[in-house]
């Protein structure tokens, strides 16, 4: 069966296979009234002409808060959906799937997005943080932080050595720097040059705002070819106005954001010989890897080589009962042919309709009864309110349905029973389902 990796990166999603195929697909939805959702590039290319229309932080705020258009898709959650369903079309993904995700997502997240991922027509075997896989991938000595961009912000990550592994130690959000802030910074200078050479606003109009964003987003992402001055042509009102940049004040516009991000990556390189891994997102960007060069053993991360450690890990990823998070690596140059077993893993999580709750002592009801807190309400055919409990218990996770028989892993039980990674449970035989999983912040032992 195929293998592969997804890296959840929403300044571009990347799916690459074992023979190298690239899929990639910018974090950017627009969704119009008439419920008809436009992803990706496309929808990049058009987002500054619907402001109100388009989303370009679902994967950066992964939930399920309610959009304010009516329809099908009801949340970010649905949005995300959309797009690893289109990625996984791009891409010909039918087969087995190794997420690489980015650090700051928290438990309830990475519920969400194993809820979401189950949905799609591909099986996801494993996840790891994508800076972990870069740090492993490019060899380091010593710790490393890794600079990586997103939309939104710069995600910093510091990986040690530890007993034979490199591991995960911190993780910290720059949001000042993120791709979209500094985009922002690039237009604000060049309007500012609009307005002084031709008396020409452009972010007065929708048309010529996104006409400036696309034109600044190819220079700076080096899809504009290299040019000492940037030429600037925007048409609007059937007219057509010109504006000349130095390339030196677009590169100064970026400084204030870079400065952020400097004064962020101090408090992580203060251990002795720490060096910094800039990914390939941010590297390509005018002026970073100058600013950044202020700080010694500075490399960049090639754009391959999340999915080339995914790869070579792949034992050490999978292995195991139920998907894991991946925050620790050898340090080997090769992985073992033989990985040492994983101690049984206990369920941390409920997965139901997309939704993880949490195992600690969870009631199960039929129809929900304006019940507070964690309650797993379930529409069922019948009369009964109460169909039990899934209760942690000195280390043991049970499931405790008292006389009421339920189907657990399609056999009929009643009672209390130990429940596992992986397990199903079912109230009937055309009811949804309840998949026992594990979300662990941990590093692996």
């Amino acid at each position: 069966m195929s293998l592969t990796v997804i890296e959840i990166n929403d300044a571009a999603l990347q799916a690459r296979d074992t023979g190298g195929a690239v899929t990639t697909s910018p974090g950017f939805a627009l969704l119009l009234q008439d419920g008809e959702v436009t992803l990706g590039a496309e929808a990049e290319a058009q987002h500054r002409l619907y402001p109100t229309s388009s989303y370009d932080k679902f994967w950066h705020e992964l939930n399920m808060e309610p959009l304010p258009i009516p329809g099908r898709i009801r949340h970010h959650a649905d949005l995300a959906y959309s797009q690893l369903v289109a990625l996984a079309e791009d891409a010909g993904i039918d087969g087995r799937v190794i997420f690489a995700i980015p650090g700051h997502f928290s438990n309830e997240q990475l519920g969400l997005l194993l809820g979401i991922a189950g949905q799609c027509h591909f099986q996801v075997i494993g996840m790891i943080d994508a800076a972990l896989a870069a740090a492993v991938g490019e060899a380091p000595v010593g710790s490393v932080v890794h600079v990586g961009l997103h939309l939104h912000q710069v995600l910093l990550t510091r990986v040690l050595p530890r007993d034979g592994e490199l591991v995960v130690d911190a993780v910290i959000q720059v949001p000042q720097a993120g791709r979209q802030q500094l985009l922002d910074a690039l237009m604000q200078t060049a309007n500012d040059a609009f307005i002084r050479q031709c008396r020409f606003n452009p972010l007065h109009e929708a048309a010529s705002e996104q006409q400036l964003y696309s034109l600044l987003a190819d220079w700076a992402e080096g899809r504009a070819g290299d040019q000492q001055n940037l030429a600037m042509e925007l048409k609007a009102n059937a007219m057509t106005h010109t504006a000349k940049l130095p390339c030196d004040q677009l590169l100064a516009a970026l400084q204030k954001p870079f400065r952020a991000l400097l004064g962020s990556l101090e408090p992580l390189l203060e251990r002795p010989g720490t060096g910094i891994l800039l990914d390939h997102r941010l590297a390509r960007w005018p002026g970073a890897f100058t600013a950044l060069a202020e700080v010694v053993q500075l490399r960049t991360a090639r754009p391959e080589v999340v999915a080339e450690t995914c790869l070579r890990f792949r034992e050490l990823i999978t292995a195991g009962d139920g998907v894991r998070r991946i925050r620790a690596l050898p340090l080997s140059d090769s992985a073992p042919e033989h990985p040492r077993p994983k101690p049984a893993a206990t369920p941390t999580h409920v997965l139901f309709r997309n939704r993880a709750l949490p195992v600690d002592d969870l009631p199960l009801v039929n129809k929900s009864n304006g019940s507070a807190g964690s309650v797993l309400a379930l529409d069922i055919p019948g009369p009964t309110a109460t169909l039990g409990r899934i209760v942690l218990r000195q280390s043991q996770v049970l499931l405790d349905c008292g006389e009421s028989e339920v189907r657990l892993n399609d056999a009929p039980v009643t009672g209390t029973h130990p429940l596992k990674l992986g397990d199903r449970i079912r109230f009937t035989a055309a009811s949804d389902e309840l998949l026992l999983i594990e979300v662990s912040d941990g590093a692996r032992t």
